[in-house]
């Protein structure tokens, strides 16, 4: 019987629901479209579509980053067993840097040079699925900054290195720190305030 009581008081809200909506006002004989009935207010003039909100950038979180990117990196190794110590360019599909590098240290390198150097997994530029593919712009730009850090590396760092034997290697890791997006300028610190005068 309570479950007939609580299926009718449902029925009875959703038909007086039904009934306090207003109902749209039907234009009284004679009247144009769009004008307003005789005696009402005229109508508002239509609001501008508002903006949409800028999206706002949310920077990746780290330990999630690096905790997606470990667990492919482990995966890839159980797929590897027993070949770590071959060249990379024998275990994997369309190696063109670092392809004479033990397969081990590879994965390494792209794990912690340059997915935390760069603050992302392996998928902002490898296709899911399909790692040897070349489709995605980011492995594209990567290659080429491969290819401007080894550079770097050969010819400017040597000369550098004549005047100061202390310069680490260019890496990934050095402009990046981190980011994908790294700074191109830092903030200016105030004007020092002057000392108040007794």
């Amino acid at each position: 019987m309570s479950k007939q009581r609580l299926l009718l008081a449902f029925l009875s809200a959703a038909v007086i629901a039904a009934c306090t909506h207003t109902a749209p006002s039907q234009p009284s004989p004679g009247s144009r479209p769009g004008a307003p009935a005789p005696g009402a207010a005229p109508a508002p003039p239509p609001e501008a579509p508002a903006q949409a909100a800028p999206r706002r950038r949310v920077p990746p979180n780290p330990v999630v980053q690096d905790s997606i990117r470990r667990a492919t990196v482990d995966s890839i190794l159980k797929t590897i067993a027993g070949r770590e110590n071959e060249p990379a360019g024998k275990v994997f599909k369309n190696v063109k840097f670092l392809a004479t590098m033990t397969a081990g240290e590879f994965l390494k390198t792209m794990d912690t040079n340059y997915g935390r150097g760069l603050g992302w997994t392996c998928s902002n530029c490898h296709a899911a699925g399909s790692f040897d593919a070349d489709t995605r712009k980011n492995k594209r730009i990567a290659r080429q900054m491969q290819v401007m850090t080894d550079r770097l590396n050969r010819n400017e760092l040597t000369a550098v290195k004549e005047l100061d034997a202390e310069y680490e290697k260019v890496s990934c890791v050095m402009c990046h720190r981190g980011t994908n997006e790294p700074k191109s300028t830092m903030p200016v610190p105030p004007p020092p305030v002057a000392p108040s005068r007794p």
